[in-house]
């Protein structure tokens, strides 16, 4: 199959980069990089471990329950200003179960059994905005 590229002002590309691993109280998270601002992470959650309540500013995220079992509370944008209109809901998550959270809509993950999720995101330089946290990390 040949694919013609005259007349294109950007030429793409495909390349091989590592991932990085980071400790985290929770657990641990492999890094690696996408393009054009998209950006992926295996998360593995200890059993009895959860991720900080948190937000993003501009990131937007997709996770998937790869392996595990999790207590999973996610809210909309109105969540923390108005949880009687807008509440926080909570569900189990089993292997397959997906979230989509959206940029200003807080979520934590609690893991009932080890747990490993794949997380994609865009924006990476995004720091997440943390409501409460059980290691002392709150912004």
């Amino acid at each position: 199959m040949s694919i013609s590229l005259k007349g294109n002002k950007h030429k793409k590309t495909a390349w091989k980069s590592k991932s990085e691993k980071t400790e985290r109280p929770w657990g641990s998270e492999w890094s690696f990089t996408g393009h054009n601002y998209i950006h992926g992470k295996i998360l593995y959650i200890r059993a009895g471990e959860r991720t900080s309540l948190k937000y993003h500013k501009i990131k937007s995220e997709a996770l998937m329950l790869v392996r595990g079992k999790a207590k999973v509370i996610y809210g909309g944008e109105n969540t923390l200003d108005d949880p009687v209109i807008a509440p926080f809901e909570e569900d189990i998550f089993e292997a397959g179960d997906c979230l989509s959270v959206q940029s200003g809509c807080p979520y934590r993950i609690e893991a009932i059994e080890d747990c490993e999720i794949i997380e994609i995101g865009n924006h990476r330089a995004d720091p997440p905005i943390r409501i409460e946290d059980d290691y002392g990390r709150v912004s």
